[in-house]
């Protein structure tokens, strides 16, 4: 598998950074929003269900230039 970026809910669309305000006892139902700006990203499961279908569970990963790179 080559490198890749991870995108779609984990990076803001509006301010296009990946700062997610996650509370601690988080439930799936839970609204997440972006910790710069403050606009509303998903529901915790909706960002956990995007993560895994990009491989979130497999692999490592490290951030690049504020983006999340799969490392392989």
């Amino acid at each position: 598998m080559t490198k890749q970026y991870l995108n779609h809910q984990l990076e803001c669309p509006y301010c296009l950074t990946i700062r997610l305000r996650i509370p601690a006892d988080a439930r799936p139902e839970d609204r997440i929003v972006c910790d710069d700006c403050g606009e509303f990203l998903g529901t915790w499961d909706d960002l956990l269900t995007d993560f895994e279908k990009q491989g979130g569970q497999d692999g490592a990963f490290r951030l690049d230039k504020g983006r999340i790179k799969r490392i392989d």
